[in-house]
Parts: C-alpha cells; sequence; structure tokens
C-alpha cells in the first residue's frame, strides 16, 4: 500500500476520498456539525494535498439520505462541512478556486452500488486518488472502483490507523488486554473469537454481555471473561468493574472498542471507571468505535489514551480478518 508524498501529487489534481460522515445537528434551521474528529484526522493529508497539487477536489458521503437510492435530503448536504472548512479549522489556509467538494456522493444511486459508469465520472475529478476515511471501510463507488481508475495512495492518517492496528493484531505488547462493548453480538462474535486467540485476556461488557447471555453463548475461550450485569442490565457490576481494574493494572497494552453500560446516563458509572483504570495502568492504548469516544469525550479523557482510531466497525473488522476492502483497493 503506497502512502500519500510530495513526489506523488506534486502539479496533478488529486480526488482525496475524506470522511465527511460526521454527526450533524439542527440549530435555528440550520444544520451544524457536532463532532468534527473525523474531519480533523484529515487534515494533515488535506494540507500535503493543497501544498504540492494543481487542485484538490474532496469527495465523501455524510449520513442515510431519504430516499436511501438518490435523492437529495437538505439535511445532509455538505454545506455545513463547507462552512466549516471556510472558517479554517484545522489551521489550513484555503487557496482561491483550488479546493473543491462534490456534494454528498450517496445523493447519487451510483455510489452505493459501487456503479462502474459512477465510479468513471468521480475518476475525471483528478489525476490521482487519494484515500483517507478509514471508518468508511464498505465497498462503494468511491472506495473501492475508483483506485482501479486512478494511480492512487493512502492518506497519511489512514496509514497511521492500518499500522496501528496491525501492530494490535500481529505483535502485540504484552500482556495485551482487550475490552469490548456495546452491542450486536453477531457482528462481534468473530472478533472476540479472533482477539482471544491472540491477546492474554478479552473483557466483555456492555448490551454484548447481556446478548452473550441471553443467547446462551459458551466456550468463548479461557481466556474471555464476560462481565456481570447490574440488575437492570444497563451497566457492568461494580463487582465486575472493580476486578477489571484491578486486571488492568498488569496490562503493557489495551485495546477498547464499545462502552460497558448506558454511560449518557451518570447513574451508570462503570464504563468511566474502566477508562480511568486504562489510564492510570500506563499501557498503550488503542480505541475506537464513535460511542466509545463520546463516552471518554464526555468524561475528558479522550487526549489521554495512545490512540484514537476514527472507525468502529472498520476497527473491529480490521481486527477480526487482518484488512479491509478499502485496504485491499489500495495495493
Amino acid at each position: 500500500m503506497q502512502v500519500v508524498a510530495p513526489e506523488l501529487i506534486q502539479n496533478k489534481r488529486v480526488l482525496l476520498r475524506l470522511d465527511l460522515d460526521v454527526p450533524l445537528k439542527e440549530v435555528n434551521g440550520v444544520m451544524t456539525i457536532e463532532d468534527d474528529t473525523r474531519l480533523m484526522a484529515g487534515m494533515e493529508t488535506l494540507g500535503l494535498c493543497l501544498e504540492f497539487a494543481s487542485s484538490v477536489t474532496i469527495c465523501g458521503h455524510l449520513g442515510r439520505p431519504n430516499p436511501p437510492a438518490g435523492g437529495e435530503d437538505p439535511k445532509l448536504s455538505v454545506k455545513p462541512i463547507v462552512d466549516w472548512l471556510e472558517e479554517g479549522y484545522g489551521h489550513i489556509q484555503l487557496p482561491v478556486g483550488k479546493l473543491h467538494i462534490l456534494e454528498n456522493l450517496r445523493f447519487e444511486p451510483g455510489e452505493d452500488s459501487s456503479d462502474p459508469e459512477f465510479a468513471k465520472e468521480l475518476a475525471s475529478h483528478g489525476d490521482f486518488y487519494i484515500y483517507e476515511a478509514f471508518a468508511t471501510h464498505r465497498p462503494s463507488a468511491s472506495t473501492t472502483v475508483v483506485p482501479t481508475l486512478l494511480p492512487h495512495a493512502a492518506g497519511l492518517r489512514f496509514t497511521r490507523e492500518v499500522d496501528e492496528l496491525k501492530q494490535v493484531r500481529e505483535n502485540p505488547i504484552r500482556p495485551q488486554v482487550v475490552i469490548l462493548g456495546g452491542a450486536k453480538v453477531e457482528d462481534k462474535m468473530p472478533v472476540i473469537k479472533a482477539m482471544a486467540s491472540k491477546a492474554d485476556v478479552v473483557l466483555v461488557g456492555g448490551k454484548l454481555a447481556k446478548e452473550i447471555k441471553e443467547q446462551g453463548i459458551e466456550n468463548l475461550g479461557a481466556n474471555v471473561m464476560v462481565g456481570k450485569l447490574t440488575e437492570d442490565g444497563f451497566d457492568i457490576s461494580d463487582e465486575t468493574a472493580s476486578a477489571w481494574a484491578n486486571l488492568l493494572k498488569t496490562a503493557k497494552e489495551v485495546v477498547w472498542n464499545g462502552p460497558l453500560g448506558k454511560f449518557e446516563d451518570d447513574k451508570y458509572s462503570n464504563t468511566k471507571k474502566v477508562a480511568q483504570a486504562i489510564i492510570d495502568s500506563g499501557a498503550k492504548s488503542i480505541i475506537g468505535g464513535g460511542d466509545t469516544i463520546s463516552a471518554v469525550t464526555k468524561y475528558g479523557m479522550i487526549e489521554k489514551f495512545t490512540f484514537v482510531s476514527t472507525g468502529g466497525g472498520a476497527m473491529l473488522n480490521f481486527l477480526a480478518d487482518g484488512t479491509l476492502p478499502t485496504i485491499e483497493a489500495l495495493k
């Protein structure tokens, strides 16, 4: 996988696939960005492109428009992102006429259907394609077809994401502890099994633990610990949180995806307790997933983790499979 560098894009028209899929909120009838974490992750690559390319065209998707198969949804326009860029976030001076941004790709039915003709239309906007959207990992026209039509490279942040998670899978720092929470046991079971074969301990909490117990899933592995829950099932128990905090004292590397309870309600505080235990351990810490990031942001802890992945599902899929369709498309 080639990584973007000045000599690759010098005086070329760059088509930059950024992660534009940020949460929006409506304030007085105007849509604004609620959390710009994913946008900020792409600013180093955008800055490099603006410095060396002759022009930069940004593309990406935002939310799931209604109707889904084509058609515009005004509340999911990229206008808030245009405003964000024009305000200078990321400390980038925008050259006049050099930067362009395409409207939400999901307004076009050819995006999610990986339509080759739509991919050709996208590719016509550049001489060189750069992929900088780790969290967007499913096949589509812009993610896996366009790279077959143009010379291409991975963005700087995308490369770091892959390198960090590759180390977690292939060269763990021991003792390595993996913590999995959130929900959707059917999605996370492959990750539990994959990480149980590699990590020293896998801790399972949140709705995931509830689903495992309700479905009677057993034989997850001797090193997989499914947490006990509170009586109402909305948090891991105090007993579990204390036991995990004690175990984390010996960890040298911690990988965490998914909150361990209903962190939005201050009544349920054990996600915070475990987050603090990870920080106190001094271990290298890699966290990911939108809800996990929301939780540690709420607690004012996000800067205290070693690496924060922009991808939730992408992080889990990479940990389970060791690659993603978008990585394969860039090879």
